[in-house]
């Protein structure tokens, strides 16, 4: 078979090397181990290649001749006489052409060793293309039984150097935001090893792979459009698989992705905005079941939303009914008002808001309420912009959608159901149902009357102004007959079947590492810049329902013990509220969303073929490369105008690091400063027979330098230098010991 491969690339030599040059890149690459898992087979006709090509080369007479077919190979219609073009330009083609490059004729025995400098040299698209040619060849043509033999030795080192290729083409691909495609690739290489039962380690690294990737992969399904349904339900299986591996949202399984609980709580807060209400209440009203307070509560946003974007208020009695299970857990009143408001309860609404803890929305609510009788015209306004900016907002089908409670009520579905809903809660008014218990039905208040139609129903007319609110909300009384009867009692029947099976109880949700719910609105609110930044008389606003129900108890407390008593259980409360929230998990979702993107890695991803250490250890020439690199990079960040000195510290050791960090502090005291270009090819790499921890490294090194002081260039230079390198091997790094300018 014929490959692409040269004998200088083989040596990893350019053609102007010398016979020293090619002695010493013959030593190192010899010295040079593959991974572990490779057999002895391949290891062997890797160094017959080895060989070959540096007997070849190291003969003048073979090597001019080999050297005229390489350049003719190369530049078969530019090469003339009185050419000017320099080798330099032919080996940068050769480099970045592979299909370019003359090949050689290898045996079949020696094809695991070829692929395996093809691995080294990072040509995966090649070990692809011979690979599973080689391994097509095998089951399609006839072969004697001593090749039979020879091929079954060569195809598990096939089939690793394949899978290799295709774990590194995968990374390559993670790193240009090719999530889904990175993930094909790594699967086919999984795929093949499975299939043949070969190389359980690398089976686990890939693995490994690809639950990091995951997050990524799914990010990029969600967000695909809304007629490519296949992928975003490709990405919602993928999360669901997160889940069930985690065991919930804020569970304690592994999913083997990195992130901690709350670091994917906030991935779930992030792609939320990717997914639809529909998707969302199936995916958080399901993870409840486990139980989850978090799917709970996100459940609850989705009930809302849907229920209101659809003008289908049984969704919002359904919502109303869960937070009566979470109230022991969170303050989660400013939602019941809300929910009250679009069943037009308002008297539950109005209790729910003496409960509520957050000043800030109180404030908001109380200065667009002030000449009316209650708070209703506040809530009404704070309503709309809540469902606009805190729910509306985390629905890929919603963001856009126009909030308005006026074509809300004026649907008449919307109106049929209230009104029939009102008839009932008269019926029932005889019953008590627990608060506090999640398949309760509390479906408080009076029938409604005119109050409830002026500010709740339409037809709307301009009969008076909301002081603070910049329009007018009063409006007739609702006389219309209902056009669609709706059966309430047999909804409600549903819908109470319905959460028996999905809200978990209280004493069952209860759960030592979450013990409370993500208040989202109180910490995050943001309100319209007409809102006045204090309110007159706030805890006339707060306090309003409470002095009422004193009065109906008729207490007798002083005004200095009334003053105190508030002052203490008011400290009691934000401590309690304080210890509740630092400690539950669901405060991640207070701290905004997790930094996935599309353009950028949430993790560190493994780059392609850029480890220093091989599995035994051994420095590798692309590893001296990185460190020689890390090494002028360091330099110029210390010799800067930063002066990060530090940077020293991860390649250098003493003595050498003592002397370049007392250069840079001398230069940073008189306020002067370099800048530097640097370009690195690395001559040879020789390791120390006596001591694996210990090599030497030659390089040539272009090194232009302008040297600033008081912000002029005072002098500059550009050196074609070879340097070399003693580098010490300390734990897992190398260091650099010695460094010798050689000319």
């Amino acid at each position: 078979m014929r490959i692409s491969l040269d004998y200088y690339r083989i040596l990893g030599v350019f053609p102007k090397a010398t016979d020293e040059q090619l002695r010493q890149a013959y030593q190192d690459r010899s010295a040079q181990l593959p991974r572990r898992e490779y057999s002895n087979l391949a290891i062997q006709a890797r160094k017959q290649l080895l060989n070959q090509a540096y007997n070849v080369l190291c003969d003048a007479v073979h090597r001019a001749k080999y050297e005229a077919q390489f350049l003719q190979d190369h530049l078969p219609n530019e090469l003339d006489n009185n050419s000017a073009t320099s080798l330099s330009e032919t080996e940068s083609m050769g480099e970045s052409s592979p299909e370019k490059i003359s090949g050689i004729e290898i045996k079949i025995e020696q094809m695991g060793g070829s692929l395996l400098i093809l691995q080294e040299l990072g040509e995966y698209e090649l070990i692809i293309k011979y690979g599973e040619q080689y391994l097509k060849q095998l089951t399609s043509s006839p072969l004697t039984l001593e090749l039979q033999e020879i091929s079954v030795k060569n195809r598990a080192d096939i089939i690793l150097s394949l899978a290799l290729a295709y774990l590194e083409i995968s990374r390559e691909q993670w790193h240009q935001g090719e999530y889904e495609q990175a993930a094909f690739t790594g699967i086919k290489g999984l795929t093949l090893l499975k299939k043949n039962s070969l190389f359980t380690s690398v089976q686990s690294d890939i693995c490994a792979e690809l639950d990091k990737l995951r997050p990524y992969r799914i990010l990029e399904l969600l967000a695909q459009p809304d007629h490519n349904q296949a992928a975003r339900d490709t990405g919602i299986k993928l999360l669901k698989s997160m889940l069930e591996e985690r065991q919930g949202i804020d569970g304690k399984g592994n999913d083997r992705s990195g992130l901690g609980i709350d670091d994917f709580l906030r991935f779930i807060q992030q792609i939320r905005s990717y997914l639809t209400a529909q998707e969302q209440e199936d995916l958080f009203m399901a993870e409840a079941q486990r139980p989850s307070s978090v799917a709970t509560y996100l459940g609850v946003y989705a009930l809302i939303a849907r229920g209101f974007a659809q003008k289908e208020p049984s969704l919002i009695v359904e919502a109303q009914s869960i937070l009566e299970g979470l109230e022991h857990r969170q303050d989660v009143s400013l939602e019941k008002a809300i929910c009250a408001l679009l069943l037009a309860q308002t008297e539950t609404a109005a209790k729910a808001l003496e409960r509520c803890q957050d000043q800030q929305a109180l404030i908001f609510i109380g200065e667009h309420s002030q000449g009316a009788p209650d708070l209703l015209p506040g809530l009404c306004l704070y309503g709309e912009h809540w469902l606009k900016t805190e729910v509306f907002c985390h629905f890929r089908d919603l963001t856009t959608q126009r909030v308005s409670l006026k074509e809300y009520f004026a649907n008449g579905e919307v109106q049929s159901y209230l009104e029939q809903l009102s008839q009932e809660d008269q019926q029932l008014s005889s019953v008590t149902i627990a608060r506090g218990v999640s398949q309760s039905r509390r479906v408080s208040g009076k029938a409604v009357n005119s109050r409830t139609a002026a500010y709740a129903y339409p037809v709307y007319q301009q009969t008076q102004a909301v002081a603070g609110g910049g329009g007018t909300v009063m409006a007739a009384p609702l006389s219309a007959t209902p056009k669609k009867p709706v059966d309430i009692r047999a909804a409600r029947r549903r819908r109470n079947k319905q959460n028996s099976r999905r809200v978990p109880s209280p004493a069952s949700t209860v759960q030592t590492h979450s013990s409370s719910l993500p208040k989202t609105a109180s910490k995050t609110h943001s309100f319209p810049k007409s809102v006045p930044s204090s309110t007159s008389n706030p805890q006339n606003i707060a306090h309003r329902g409470n002095r009422r129900v004193n009065r109906q108890k008729k207490l007798t407390l002083t005004p200095q013990l009334g003053l105190i008593s508030l002052t203490v259980l008011g400290l009691v409360s934000l401590l309690i509220t304080w210890g509740i929230r630092s400690t539950s998990p669901l405060s991640a979702l207070e701290q905004g969303q997790y930094s996935v993107s599309l353009d950028k890695p949430l993790i560190n991803i493994p780059p392609a073929n850029a480890q220093i250490l091989t599995v035994t250890g051994m420095l590798t020439l692309e590893g001296a490369k990185q460190v020689i690199e890390t090494w002028l990079s360091s330099k110029s960040q210390a010799f800067g105008k930063e002066y990060k000195t530090e940077s020293f510290e991860p390649i250098l050791t003493d003595p050498l690091l003592s002397q370049w960090q007392n250069r840079a502090q001398r230069l940073q005291e008189a306020q002067d400063y370099w800048t530097y270009q640097h370009q690195v090819d690395i001559k040879s790499l020789q390791p120390n027979e006596n001591n694996p921890n210990q090599a030497i490294v030659e390089a040539n090194v272009q090194e232009a330098g302008k040297f600033y002081r008081q912000e002029k260039i005072s002098r500059s230079y550009d050196d074609n230098l070879i340097v070399r390198y003693d580098l010490v091997r300390q734990g897992d790094r190398w260091l650099i010991q010695g460094i010798n300018v050689m000319n």
